[in-house]
Formats: structure tokens, sequence, C-alpha cells
């Protein structure tokens, strides 16, 4: 498989995952338990996905500060998937938190290399905000929906970024 067919894959495997992202949103009081992980489990492999094809394209570019976005994203995706590991320790608000820390510094990154437009990171930005706000505030239910709607558009938009610049490849 080539490496533009590779990037492209990660390309559309991004939009699927921020569009699932924004979805499950809505999700905690829809289905069983069962099927809302089932869910979750299908946005994280798409959201790994599309940070992957991301990275390979725009690897050189974000150079060194980027490399750490990557491995921090990594980290807390790893740590959102482990959420459930530690009995009585809740992983996923710290990792949720590593995530979209990684998210903003890899696509500050490229944007500051110009291969990325700015509402990108500006949006990872925002719905960081915003989640740590819910946090803070008891636990807002609206402002945790729209976070995550907005990370959601976020990530569908690169990987809308990505598609578009791997057909110049």
């Amino acid at each position: 498989m080539s490496r533009t067919t590779l990037v492209r894959a990660g390309g559309m495997a991004a939009i699927v995952g921020g569009v699932l992202r924004a979805a499950a949103s809505f999700a905690p009081g829809v289905g069983s338990n069962i099927e809302q992980q089932l869910l979750y489990l299908a946005v994280d492999i798409f959201l790994l996905l599309g940070l992957l094809g991301f990275y390979e394209l725009r690897h050189q570019d974000a150079g060194r500060t980027g490399a750490v976005g990557f491995l921090l994203a990594i980290i807390g995706l790893v740590a959102v998937r482990s959420s459930r590991a530690i009995p009585g320790f809740d992983l996923y608000p710290v990792g949720a938190l590593i995530f979209v820390g990684g998210m903003i510094v890899l696509c500050g990154s490229a944007w500051i290399a110009r291969t990325l437009a700015v509402w990108v990171p500006a949006a990872f930005v925002v719905s960081a905000l915003l989640g740590v706000v819910g946090t803070v505030a008891d636990n807002s239910g609206a402002l945790f929906v729209w976070s995550g709607v907005l990370f959601g558009a976020a990530f569908s938009g690169l990987g809308r970024e990505v598609w578009l610049a791997a057909r110049r490849l």
C-alpha cells in the first residue's frame, strides 16, 4: 500500500472519528453500558488511526515539539482507554486532558509550520477549556457536551486537511 493511500485512509479515519466523537457526546443516556463502551472503543480506534495518518503526513513539519505532542496524544488516548483499569480511580479526565493537550501541541506545531489551518488547534484549545471549566463547575453536562462536539469538529477538520493534502503527495 502506498504512503498516499495510508495517509488518505488516516484522513478518512480522522473524519469518521471526529464525527463519532461529536455524536458520542450525546451517548451517555443512550443504549446499554456495553453499547456505549463499544461506541467509545470505535471512536478511539478511529481517532488513533487519524492521529497516525496526520503524524505520518506532517511529522517533519511539526518537528520535535510536534513529536512531543504526538507522544502526549498517544499516552492520553491509552489513559482514556484504561480509565477503568484502576478500581476507584477514574483515568478518563486526566487522559482526556493529556490527549487534547497533545493535539494542541502537535496541531499548533503544524500551524506554526504553516501546514494546518489555525482554526484546528484553536478549536482543540476551546474544547479543552470547556472540559476543564465543566469539571471545575461540578460536572456541568452542557459544557462536556459542547467540549466533545468541538473536539469532534476539530478532529474531523484535521482529517479533512489530511485528506486534501494527501492528494498532493
